[in-house]
């Protein structure tokens, strides 16, 4: 199930191989700053106690004799203690058998600390709402990318005067593309020290990754003041950035002439799922070749038969080529390290999913061929995701872009 909000409670594990019970408490403390904390599932934590971690298969085997839980309508797991007492008492017996039973080498700060500590905060100082512990410091940023190729001139350039956003942004709202240009570069102004002070560029360029980032993010916020609060506008925007991309990708051969064939075909015949994948993998190897990225990958991570080459079969072609209608497929992307990583979890932090993509909508596009014009549509969402587990819920330090795209036919 999914765990949107839970505070620390103490746990006490039934060891399903031994049939014992260990004397042990667990605590799960799920990250309260996240941008989409309902993508997170409790599969996706590090459950510490005893000082080993506990495999996800395990968590059904969690439960708590001193708690009442309670399914709320919004699918929170909320946990009621029914007797402070005696949970409390427990947690110093817990704590004596994991001090006699936990090897020095392998010691962590697990639940039983955990809970001490916040009892003991609580009676003496109180806890605050938002936690006690300060945000602790990002992690050093590696060295800006060298951006290169053709790839860079569509997405973005130095001018601002020909890449294609800021040429679907002129004809989404029939403002200038100089005073287009000229709001960016004020947008940029603005935030360019703060963005320097965590990402330093080497070059006011957009080839170098971090300018690339700044730029960005000015240019989402000057098309999301041009289009204030109309949604369906800022759709077609980002969805005529992927048509377009695609289409220069192609006509500046970009990609293989096989590729390009399989492509253009689909106006004369039925494209089938399993004939995108080879276009999307090459799609993909264009953005990672042009340090755009450092990596991707195509599929469900925890389904090796799901992934690359494989991630669509003959069973999602007969989904989409019913002709009862209705049918979907999902299909899942990470991207990791993307350039417009900082200005895109600038602008969810600001409040808003406008943010700054072009892997999206240029793989939506691809998909949109499929089983011929107008035959399916193509939605996606995209979520950040902090692969290290850690303890503090105000750290979060994102490094992957992680896609959900549902192709359904009309």
């Amino acid at each position: 199930p999914k765990m949107k909000r839970m505070s620390a409670q103490t746990l006490t594990l039934l060891a399903p191989s031994t049939g014992l019970i260990a004397g042990a408490t667990l605590s799960f403390v799920p990250p309260r700053n996240l941008p989409y904390p309902h993508l997170f599932t409790a599969s996706n934590y590090n459950v510490m106690g005893a000082h080993k971690i506990i495999h996800p298969a395990h968590i059904g085997d969690i439960y708590d004799d001193t708690s009442e839980m309670i399914l709320c309508s919004d699918e929170t797991d909320v946990f009621r203690q029914r007797n402070k007492r005696r949970s409390f008492i427990s947690l110093f017996a817990a704590s004596a058998v994991m001090s006699l039973s936990a090897s020095p080498a392998l010691a962590v700060k697990g639940a039983a600390e955990y809970d001490l500590e916040y009892y003991m905060r609580d009676l003496f100082m109180g806890n605050k709402p938002e936690g006690n512990l300060p945000a602790s410091n990002a992690p050093s940023p590696h060295p800006p990318r060298n951006l290169q190729g053709p790839l860079v001139a569509l997405l973005l350039d130095d001018e601002l005067q020909s890449c294609i956003p800021i040429q679907e942004l002129n004809k989404a709202t029939n403002i200038p593309i100089s005073t287009l240009s000229e709001q960016i570069r004020t947008f940029r102004s603005k935030v360019g020290t703060a963005f320097r002070s965590t990402h330093p560029w080497k070059e006011e360029l957009v080839n170098d990754e971090y300018y690339f980032d700044l730029t960005c993010y000015a240019l989402w916020r000057t098309a999301s003041v041009a289009m204030p609060q109309d949604y369906a506008k800022r759709d077609e925007f980002i969805r005529h950035i992927g048509r377009r991309l695609l289409k220069e990708i192609m006509n500046q051969e970009m990609l293989s002439k096989k590729v390009t064939e399989i492509l253009y075909s689909s106006s004369q015949k039925v494209l089938s799922l399993t004939e995108t994948v080879p276009c999307v993998i090459e799609i993909l190897n264009l953005f990672q070749s042009t340090n755009y990225c450092t990596n991707y990958r195509l599929g469900d991570k925890n389904d090796a038969e799901r992934t690359g080459l494989n991630v669509f079969d003959q069973l999602d072609n007969d989904e989409i080529s019913s002709s009862s209608g209705g049918g979907s497929v999902n299909c899942l992307v990470s991207i990791f390290d993307p350039a417009e990583l900082g200005g895109s979890l600038q602008i969810t932090g600001e409040g808003s999913r406008f943010a700054p993509d072009y892997v999206g909508p240029t793989l939506a596009a691809v998909w949109e061929r499929v089983g011929g014009e107008g035959i399916v549509s193509v939605s996606f969402e995209s979520y950040f995701v902090d692969p290290i587990y850690r303890p503090n819920p105000k750290d979060f330090f994102p490094n992957e872009r992680f896609y959900q795209f549902t192709i359904s036919r009309k």
